[in-house]
């Protein structure tokens, strides 16, 4: 780098000058080279954009399956938490009626009496199934009631191959779930039913509470 200058001027102007333009050489000369130094450590290499690509799909293969089934954890707690209180609800209905409602009647008969309102299934955003062994219009001596779970889909219907009402596969209590019995109305596992949590490899399965 040259530094230039021109003109006339006393010795003591002169010095001035000289060391004016001295200091101006100096800063211009630790710019162009923080320059430089800044040009060589701007972007990255293809080998560490890579490395940065990798790690993210790591973390994000351990983090979304973990967010996923804390997400359906929170809301299999919640399915069984309705089923009580819709329990409840048929239990006082069973009272007054001598029996359950039948399914064309279904929750329609406990609101507003028996429960204030019937919840939606988190997991298909519609009404809960309700299931009985009740004959046309005559009352039900037991009960079923079915969240689509995790899939999302049912599994589970009084019209599905093996469902039934036989005394010996009735259920009082939760069906599917950590907490659930897999085996139910005839119907086992996940394969034909009820969600199994203990099996990683699939999100099959409905969730269940049967009654008395």
């Amino acid at each position: 780098m040259r530094c230039l200058w021109t003109g006339q001027t006393s010795v003591l102007d002169e010095g001035a000058v000289r060391l004016s333009m001295k200091t101006r050489c100096v800063v211009a000369k630790r710019v162009k080279r923080a320059g430089r130094s800044w040009k060589k450590k701007e972007g990255f290499s293809l080998i560490e954009l890579l490395i940065v690509v990798v790690i993210i799909g790591i973390l994000a293969g351990i983090a979304i399956p973990n967010f996923v089934r804390a997400g359906n954890k929170t809301k299999i707690s919640r399915v069984f938490a309705d089923f009580k209180n819709i329990g409840e609800a048929l239990e006082a209905y069973a009272i007054d009626n001598v029996g359950y409602p039948s399914e064309n009647d279904g929750f329609d008969a406990l609101v507003p009496n028996y429960i204030t309102s019937i919840p939606e299934d988190p997991f298909s955003n519609a009404t809960y199934r309700y299931y009985t062994d009740a004959v046309a219009e005559d009352p039900g001596s037991a009960w079923l009631l079915v969240s689509h779970g995790p899939d999302g889909t049912e599994d589970v219907t009084d019209a599905a191959a093996g469902f039934g009402w036989a005394g010996a596969d009735r259920v009082s209590g939760q069906l599917g779930g950590p907490d659930g019995i897999l085996e139910g109305y005839g119907l086992a596992g996940r394969d034909n039913g009820w969600y199994d949590p203990e099996d990683p490899a699939s999100s099959d399965g409905d969730l269940g509470r049967g009654g008395p």
